[in-house]
């Protein structure tokens, strides 16, 4: 009787055990590591494609509660904030609107993640349309980001995003030495 006590205690409690975070190393582990990369990894790309959709709403829920965006038009804090700057800086949509003048292509993330936290290197390069409609690169730069796992979604804590080409934000090369005498 009390054995089979014992078993039912211990059936009960199974589940609660496979509840409990992987071991290190773990192929448990290691493939919620690959997992959280890969659902990161669509993140920085939906963030492009909302940018050109101009769903500057839909953009800004892809910020932490106290995200912050830091580049060319300045630092703001938080998903309102970010969203209004988009829409003062770049224009709200119109209704129906369709971009076909521009687009974002999002690259070679290099994406770390440690438990609910992340980081994240990207690059991006915006294209727009020449006068004759052909592709014209027009702004290319980097991302560092600071990721979160909020509420169960992983969220941009942190973006800073650096102009490379054209160089601004602090990616300018050193100026040149002065003459010599």
């Amino acid at each position: 009787m009390m054995i089979a006590r014992l078993a039912l205690v211990l059936a009960l409690l199974a589940p609660v055990g496979a509840l409990a975070a992987p071991r290190p190393g773990s192929v448990e582990a290691r493939l919620q590591r690959v997992e959280d990369q890969l659902e990161i990894q669509r993140l920085l790309i939906e963030y492009g494609k909302r940018l050109d959709a101009k769903d500057y709403a839909g953009y800004a829920a892809l910020f932490a509660r106290d995200g912050e965006w830091i580049g060319g038009f300045g630092h703001y804090v938080g998903p309102a904030a970010i969203q209004k700057m988009l829409e003062d800086k770049l224009g709200k949509a119109p209704p129906g609107y369709v971009n076909k003048t521009s687009y974002h292509l999002m690259s070679s993330p290099i994406i770390t993640v440690t438990g609910d936290t992340a980081t994240a290197e990207s690059r991006y390069l915006f294209m727009t349309a020449s006068p004759d409609n052909k592709p014209v690169p027009t702004l290319a730069g980097r991302y560092v980001d600071q990721l979160v796992r909020e509420d169960g979604v992983w969220k941009i804590r942190r973006r800073v995003t650096y102009g490379v080409i054209p160089w601004r934000d602090g990616d300018a090369p050193p100026p040149p030495a002065p003459p010599a005498r």
